[in-house]
């Protein structure tokens, strides 16, 4: 959903992974073409592997699309500093917000965190997205296997500290769900859900929910949190900041090379 594809070692490990890595690329000759999918900020493998491109003669086309850009906020280090984050007066329209929620049907912000409860919200999650995006709806409509995999992988996150999961509920159900991911000090969104009933609008659940997830990612320890990539209000409200994530399509030989300057011009 997201990209962020990179190879997996630990820091003091990194450097020799690569090495094998890059070793492996060049001894076998079993491979046309190797894609980079937007590695995470500051990844050294799309630098390791433009370098290797070059002296081995392979072909490497770097490619940009909508999801290029990710939206990423540096986080304070305490709870105290995220309050402060926003400033008093968009705390105050969040509070007034909140409370005609409350008033509208027994309306709040939860976070879920047992198998059931986490369920639920996941069942919630393909509910909102199928009434907002119909038949276009991408995850749930276009692969039969992601309705499995997601409830099977988040709840095993969920109970490893690996995620976190935010709902709006009120007394009619579940609102709105966003779920969080983190490692390593570092958080982001795996998705949001939001309920399409003008009704809600003016409580801006969504808004409300990555306040609630960005706070429990602040609460353990996340240095940042990248949104999903549409910017607007994320730049504007919540002040996160661009970043560009290299994506490239590495190409060996005759058949490989052409099928990376190809594909990169159509990603």
């Amino acid at each position: 959903m997201r990209g962020l594809v990179d190879v997996l070692a630990r820091d003091g490990a990194r450097d020799a992974v690569a090495d094998g890595f890059a070793g492996w690329l060049r001894a076998n000759d079993g491979w046309d073409m190797l894609r980079i999918v937007r590695p995470q900020i500051g990844s050294p493998t799309p630098a390791r592997l433009k370098a290797e491109a070059a002296t081995a003669g392979w072909n490497y086309s770097a490619y940009s699309n909508v999801r290029s850009t990710t939206f990423q906020l540096d986080l304070p280090d305490s709870p105290d500093g995220w309050a402060k984050h926003l400033g008093s007066k968009s705390r105050k329209v969040m509070r007034w917000e909140m409370r005609k929620f409350a008033e509208h049907a027994n309306g709040r912000i939860e976070s879920v965190l047992d198998r059931a409860d986490v369920t639920e919200a996941l069942n919630a999650v393909e509910r909102l997205l199928h009434d907002r995006w119909g038949s276009s709806e991408v995850y749930f409509a276009n692969d039969r296997e992601f309705r499995g995999f997601i409830h099977e992988s988040v709840p095993a996150l969920v109970e490893r500290r690996g995620a976190w999961v935010t709902v709006a509920r009120d007394d009619a159900g579940i609102q709105g769900v966003l779920v969080s991911l983190a490692q390593n000090g570092y958080s982001m969104a795996l998705t949001i859900a939001m309920t399409t009933d003008p009704a809600y609008r003016p409580f801006s659940l969504g808004k409300h929910l990555f306040d609630a997830g960005l706070a429990e990612a602040v609460q353990r320890g996340c240095r940042s949190y990248d949104f999903l990539w549409v910017g607007g209000y994320k730049e504007s409200f919540w002040h996160a900041t661009p970043r560009h994530l290299e994506s490239a399509m590495v190409g060996r030989g005759l058949v490989g090379g052409l099928a990376a300057r190809f594909l990169a011009r159509r990603a």
